[in-house]
């Protein structure tokens, strides 16, 4: 960690902007009976489907003609990357607030199985779950292209991807500010000292113009040192790493 703190550099500090969670949580608390009375039922008893397919259809072709937004500056070549990139696109001027909206929808599917059922369960009527996932959005002050990006999911069967769309994203939208994750693992806890001096000497590898979303974990398997991941780069000065390469040196054969 010496080499990593000799490069040091001021860093600027980020904090996500602050989201209505707790709102959209609070909308939950009912959700398990709406759940339950979601899931699905045999055909003989399920009631006779709303015709809302003509009006999702104009949903969709709405959506669509939204998405003439720039291009992330971050590529994904499959279905949830194209989902992602035409809410990227469909975000205009908006993209702080449909970021922290799909952020709230994925944080509430981490912590309700009643809600994470709702959205993966695929034998749930369309129609109901539309409903629910309008009422929950519209109450928690989603912005309109959220909503009806997931009326688009439910009509094109997709919204199972909704996570993965997420966490995608998330990528276009770090990727659009400037935000590099970089994720510091340390055998023990570092000192808030310590955490301040990795972080400086990081921003100094950073690309200029670069924010840093700092993550510090702790591995006792790695003996000792520090394990960086900054983005796609990996920089390991661990101990069991460099064990591991005089291990490897040791064993050589002589010439």
């Amino acid at each position: 960690s010496r080499s990593l703190v000799a490069q040091s550099a001021p860093v600027s500090t980020f904090e996500e902007p602050p989201r209505a969670l707790a709102m959209m949580r609070a909308l939950l608390r009912g959700l398990p009976v709406a759940a339950r009375s979601l899931r699905p039922q045999p055909a003989a008893f399920r009631p006779a489907a709303a015709p809302c397919a003509a009006a999702a259809a104009p949903a969709a072709r709405h959506f669509a003609a939204a998405a003439v937004g720039p291009k992330p500056k971050h590529e994904d070549g499959t279905l949830e990357g194209r989902y992602a990139t035409a809410l990227f696109m469909a975000s205009g001027g908006k993209l702080d607030k449909v970021y922290g909206d799909m952020s709230g929808l994925r944080s509430m599917m981490e912590e309700s199985q009643d809600f994470k059922l709702l959205v993966e369960t695929p034998g749930i009527d369309p129609d109901s779950k539309v409903a629910a996932l309008e009422s929950v959005c519209k109450k928690a002050g989603s912005d309109a292209a959220v909503i009806n990006f997931l009326k688009v999911l439910i009509e094109n069967k997709r919204i199972h991807m909704l996570q993965r769309i997420v966490d995608l994203f998330e990528v276009f939208y770090r990727a659009e500010k400037g935000l590099v994750p970089c994720k510091v693992t340390s055998a023990a806890a570092l000192s808030s000292s310590q955490q301040a001096e990795v972080k400086k000497a990081m921003e100094k590898r950073a690309e200029k113009g670069s924010t840093l979303i700092m993550e510090f974990n702790t591995n006792p398997a790695i003996l000792g040192g520090l394990v960086v991941k900054m983005g796609e780069a990996v920089f390991d000065n661990s101990v069991a790493t460099r064990l591991e390469r005089l291990q490897t040196q040791l064993l050589v054969p002589l010439s």
